[in-house]
């Protein structure tokens, strides 16, 4: 058993250190997805994931493609690609919001619905994750790394592992965000 908990944590520094020259940034990306929801408890156990992509075709496409001959964590994947002036009903049926470019943190209400959906919010620029997202990615040295905002992911009622939280750099909202 200790030998599979230093294989995943070695397995996840590895994609947590890979160079943006080796591997495409989608790639990367939808490597990222997968890991968060091993390290990442919903309330409700889950039989298959839904990941809906905002705004971003290329990588809902990046992610079908991935995971259409394989499991996403152990589990059957669904992709949506979400457009703007999506519903707000298309999106509590995702159990990852992954947006980047459109921003729907502008929008409070939206906001509060999909944590208390417990949608797991994901995006593309880790200031959003101070604003209402709970993980936000950014590049450092060509390495992607990502913030993690403990708050907004309790606030979803989302349990995040001592484990992920040992990779990311954790951070506290700036918005008002309850």
């Amino acid at each position: 058993m200790k030998r599979i908990k230093l294989f995943a944590v070695a397995f996840f520094y590895l994609c947590y250190a890979t160079s943006l020259l080796a591997i495409s940034e989608e790639s990367i990306k939808a490597a990222f997805l997968e890991r968060f929801t091993m390290f990442i408890q919903w309330p409700k156990p889950i039989d298959s994931y839904t990941i809906c992509v905002y705004d971003d075709d290329s990588f809902a496409q990046t992610l079908q493609k991935s995971y259409s001959a394989r499991l996403f964590n152990n589990r059957p994947l669904k992709v949506i690609p979400l457009k703007v002036g999506t519903p707000s009903e298309e999106m509590l049926k995702c159990h990852i919001l992954y947006f980047r470019g459109s921003k729907p943190h502008q929008n409070e209400a939206l906001l509060n619905t999909l944590r208390k959906n417990n949608v797991l919010m994901i995006s593309d620029d880790d200031d959003d994750a101070k604003r209402g997202a709970m993980i936000g990615f950014y590049l450092q040295n060509n390495t992607f790394r990502f913030v993690i905002n403990q708050r907004n992911l309790e606030n979803a009622n989302l349990n995040v592992s001592y484990k992920l939280l040992n990779f990311a750099t954790v951070i506290e909202p700036t918005g008002g965000s309850k």
